[in-house]
């Protein structure tokens, strides 16, 4: 390109403005692919090109010169005409190029196009060149142009010593300010290099949020990477010095950065080394926690079963897992059932307890559970806190008696604790708890009760648990049901009608003796006066037209009082004769039989005459309640299990469902008798489909629904539904099924994310251990002992047939443990010594015979000694020879004690000496049987007397020397190299104390002592080199 080059067509910086038109341009086609120009305000009018004009700086009409492509002046691309190709405008955005080859002047004074309409080529020249004169143009708005030239000129002269220039919007900016912009933000001049021009859109991004490039680019510039030390000096060759001396010293100096540069790197490959074989890490399980914690990943299932089919060395976003083959199946043999290491979870599974909850609400660990207690009860009140206390002594006094083999009544206790006011938890709660009592039958006394009539631990576990639904097993476990949850409904509604008729004592006239008749008639006449006993254009049949006769029957009926509504009508045979003679004989037999049958025939008949009066009697003619104590007693029309005429509530209706089922051989039965719990659940799981979905509340709450799964007998599905709500009562709920044996528990692998699992023959299952677990994150960190006991009991699944058992008791071993090094609270747990050794027992050894752990050979090896290597690990000393003693590892013990005395002989003289971190003390929270035993042994029950409660190495290696030397039981498990280095520290120790006292005699005669000196040679040459030879008999640990 060339200044003064010779364009095929001129333009003008502001070119392409006005309107024009060539009448030439399409007759010349083999021009369309040259490049173009174009102006700042291109596209605004274009119009197409004309012929080639050639035109320079200073060029004459006269000259002419073919097109020749390429050839640009200074203001290249400031022209515009119809696009072909794009080019790169002023702020890094794509510009297009006119179709014809086309150039422009500096300052052309003839050109194709107008200048802001100003002017027009002359005729005369456009026909010297060989070209048509164009036709004259009219542009729309010439003033506004001249308006806008006049402005940016003015907006100059403002800009040198003007103060409104910066009052100016940025939009309305003339084109010399803009270039002035353009040169004060990005620092360079009009023509930027091409390899910067990619980068222009950054510099302008940056300088639009405030960042001042030049001064970044400055300080960035005055940056002075130092090297590290490792790198400086290590390699570098040493130049010939003529001086001795100094060469040498460069050579010690190099020598001794080499040693330090190989000292870490060994260090960091040992580092490595030692992850790799005692830590088993799989970063792509750590990595999804991690997203499902923060909730960044949308089906928290579908990764659980990615995680499930991971293999321990899949390479994740995290990297390769650093467990190696070799290790993994060497360890395979050596895991427990659940393949845990001693630092905790192995890779694919989860923590049995969870994190502890640091006083936030407390959110749902499970993945199908949804957080729905700010709709229900809270979950982090005052209220809330007070129950779990008490839900605690109720739990713990449970595990008491447990261990004494004596029945305990759970449900009477949680009930009394769910009753107590405060919260919003609502009525059902406690009506759920009457149920279960119904259904399990439980005395609120059992020391009272005769032996046969209280129920035992685990009960009824091989009923429930028999999956074949004919069996025998199956049909008592359902008709225990029915019959308790339908005493339940009955006791509940006599509540009612005491609770009435005390509340209208005037309506009731109750008087007399109150006989559960009595009653009955007080409540009738209660809601006789309250319109609500019948519709208005019904009768009620009467004894004298004063008792409604039909109605006493029915309300004793629903009260569960069938031998005082069989006496009644005994009473009054004579009336129930007149109206319906075969009545007293179908109550009669419908009272004596234990699960409320009638024989065939009676059965057939009271269903043709049920069958007669519903269709053949007049509209509004029959009672109500002759028609209902009909189906009740008959259970009639077992396709329509609603009664009409009768205003009831959600329980009535509940009762009668439970009133008509029967559970009897169905091979045996008639098929339009079938009726029983399984269509009971049937009904009830389809009115949770309709009603209480996620996000629904429905009639009544979530307690409504709870109570209804609870008498129906879906156990596990009522207790993952109350779990969002208020997870506190759903545990509780949970434990006390459990305990009797009425609830499935989960040994799924999907147990580890889900709260409610299905088993292969589509059974529900709860995930108990793992619910006890995250349960005790509340309170475990001030109640230690609360939580132990609540962890014992993922052991009353220990009696599950097959390898079920086995898991559930290594799922609480496993839990005990992450408790235990969480807590470190391993004197309390543990179990502590006294000065005389004597061993006192710690929380999780008082429960042994609760855990599954007959002796304390198993404890120890199952709990105490993997808990003494991770303290080992971590450098908690006193921890570890606690821990260790306690696992009877005496040995360990003084290698642990000696490492420590070394550790402080190595300090200097004018440093403090390190202390060691005490246990913390032993406080007392068990039970009346662990405090008796304790009293005997312990003078004060609040204190610790552990030998290993000292900060000071030395006193810690005293203790424990003392107390092993006093006992050769100790002493011939502990090897002599280990006892004779104790004793040289020791009196190594003693030599620094003398020394910093300044007792230089006692210092000289105690190391002579241990003769690691020769002073008693006197200077003979022999002795020191034969005291010298006895150097290496020493040991070296």
């Amino acid at each position: 390109m060339s200044l003064f080059s010779q364009p095929a067509a001129r333009s003008s910086i502001f070119g392409s403005l006005g309107n024009q038109s060539s009448a030439t341009a399409s007759s010349q086609p083999q021009q369309s692919q040259g490049s173009g120009t174009g102006s700042i305000f291109a596209n605004l009018q274009t119009q197409p090109p004309s012929q080639p004009a050639q035109s320079s700086l200073f060029s004459t009409p006269g000259t002419s010169q073919p097109n020749q492509p390429g050839q640009t002046s200074l203001f290249q691309n400031l022209g515009s005409s119809q696009p072909q190709q794009q080019t790169s405008g002023l702020f890094g955005q794509p510009q297009p190029a006119i179709s014809q080859t086309a150039t422009s002047s500096l300052f052309a004074p003839q050109a194709t196009t107008g200048a802001l309409g100003l002017s027009q080529p002359p005729q005369g020249q456009a026909a010297q060149n060989g070209q048509q004169p164009p036709a004259p143009v009219r542009l729309s708005q010439p003033a506004y142009f001249d308006s806008l030239l006049e402005k940016g000129k003015k907006r100059a002269r403002d800009a040198d010593g003007g103060t409104s220039f910066n009052e100016l919007p940025g939009l309305q900016l003339g084109l010399s300010d803009i270039a002035r912009r353009v040169r004060e933000i990005g620092g360079v001049g009009t023509h930027m290099p091409a390899d910067r021009a990619a980068d222009s859109k950054a510099h302008y991004l940056l300088a639009a949020s405030g960042v001042n490039l030049g001064a970044t680019r400055r300080d960035l510039d005055a940056l002075n990477v130092q090297p590290t030390a490792s790198t400086t000096g290590i390699n570098v060759p040493i130049e010939w010095d003529p001086d001795t001396n100094r060469y040498m010293d460069q050579m010690q100096q190099q020598s001794t950065l080499k040693m330090i540069a190989e000292g870490i790197e060994r260090a960091h490959r040992n580092f490595d080394a030692y992850l790799d074989e005692n830590i088993d890490i799989n970063w792509e399980a750590q990595r999804r926690k991690i997203y499902e914690h923060f909730g960044l990943v949308s089906n928290v299932g579908e990764s659980s079963d990615a995680a499930s089919q991971m293999s321990p060395g899949v390479r994740g976003s995290f990297g390769r897992s650093t467990r190696r083959s070799q290790i993994i199946n060497g360890n395979q043999s050596k895991q427990s059932a659940l393949g845990r290491s001693i630092f905790g979870q192995s890779s694919l599974q989860k923590s049995v307890i969870g994190t502890p909850n640091m006083g936030y609400k407390t959110a749902s660990l499970f993945a199908d559970v949804e957080d729905r207690s700010g709709q229900g009860a809270v979950s982090d009140d005052r209220f809330s806190r007070d129950k779990q206390t008490k839900f605690a002594e109720k739990v713990q006094a449970l595990n008491r008696a447990r261990l004494q083999e004596k029945p305990h009544p759970i449900l009477h206790e949680f009930k009394e604790v769910q009753m107590q006011p405060g919260g919003e938890s609502p009525y059902q709660l406690i009506d759920a708890f009457k149920a279960l009592i119904e259904i399990v039958r439980e005395p609120p006394n059992p020391q009272n009760a005769s032996q046969t009539d209280v129920p035992k631990q685990r009960q009824f576990l091989n009923d429930y648990l028999d999956e074949t639904p004919n069996s025998a097993r199956q049909v008592e476990i359902r008709k225990r049901i029915l019959d308790g949850s339908r005493r339940s409904l009955e006791h509940q509604f006599f509540e009612g009608v005491e609770s009435l008729i005390n509340r209208n004592a005037r309506e009731a006239n109750l008087g007399g003796v109150p006989t559960a008749v009595n009653k009955i008639r007080a409540y009738i006449r209660v809601r006789d006066v309250r319109k609500d006993l019948k519709p208005d254009e019904l009768e009620l049949q009467k004894i004298d037209d004063i008792e409604p006769l039909w109605a006493v029957v029915y309300f004793l009926l629903r009260c569960g009082l069938v031998q005082d509504a069989a006496a009644y009508v005994k009473e009054h045979a004579a009336p129930f004769r007149a109206i319906e003679r075969n009545f007293v004989t179908y109550i009669m037999s419908y009272a004596k039989d234990k699960d409320r049958r009638l024989p065939r025939d009676l059965q057939d008949r009271i269903n043709t005459e049920y069958q007669q009066k519903a269709r053949m009697a007049p509209e509004n003619s029959l009672d109500p309640y002759k028609m209902a104590c009909y189906k009740i007693i008959g259970r009639c029309e077992l396709t329509k299990r609603t009664i009409e005429g009768i205003n009831q509530s959600s329980n009535d209706w509940l009762w009668l469902q439970f009133c008509l089922a029967r559970e009897v051989n169905r091979v045996e039965e008639v098929a339009g008798d079938v009726f029983g719990l399984d269509e009971i659940r049937e009904s009830v799981s389809e009115i949770g489909q309709r009603h209480y979905q996620k996000g629904q509340e429905g009639l009544g709450g979530y307690g409504t629904y709870f109570h209804l799964l609870i008498l129906a007998g879906m156990f596990e599905q009522a207790i993952s539904f109350l779990y969002p709500y208020t997870y506190v009562a759903a545990v509780h709920f949970a434990i006390a099924l459990n305990y009797y044996g009425l609830l499935r528990v989960s040994d799924q692998p999907g147990a580890e994310t889900d709260l409610l699992t299905y088993s292969t023959k589509d059974l529900p299952q709860i995930s108990f251990g793992r619910m006890l677990g995250y349960y005790t994150r509340d309170f475990r960190t001030s109640n230690l002992d609360a939580a132990v006991d609540y962890l014992v009991l993922i052991c009353l699944n220990i009696d599950l047939p097959g390898a079920a058992g086995k898991a559930q008791a290594s799922l609480c071993h496993e839990a005990l443990r992450e408790l235990v090094l969480e807590s470190r609270e391993f004197a309390q747990l543990l179990g502590d010594i006294h000065k005389d050794g004597t061993r006192l027992k710690g929380t999780i050894e008082q429960r042994l015979n609760l855990i599954g752990l007959s002796d304390q050979e198993m404890f120890l090896k199952t709990v105490t000694v993997q808990a003494a290597s991770v303290a080992d690990d971590n450098g908690r000393t006193t921890d570890a020879v606690l821990l260790y003693h306690l696992a009877e590892d005496y040995d360990n013990v003084i290698a642990i004690v000696n490492r420590a005395l070394s550790d402080s002989l190595a300090v200097s003289l004018s440093d403090p000496e390190p202390q060691l971190s005490p246990l913390k003390p032993r406080q007392q929270q068990q039970g009346q049987a662990g405090q008796q035993q304790q009293q005997q042994q312990e003078p004060s029950p609040n204190s610790s007397f552990s030998l290993t409660t000292v900060s000071e190495p030395s006193t810690l290696a005293r203790n424990m020397i003392s107390l092993y030397d006093s006992n050769p039981l100790y002493l011939a498990r502990i090897r002599p190299q280990n006892r004779q280095t104790c004793g040289i520290l020791l009196r190594l120790s003693t030599v620094k104390s003398h020394i910093l006292s300044q007792n230089w005699a006692a210092a000289l005669d105690t190391i002579a002592a241990t003769n690691l000196l020769p002073l008693a040679a006197r200077g003979s040459i022999p002795a020191i080199r034969a005291h010298a030879a006895t150097t290496n008999q020493l040991p070296q640990e």
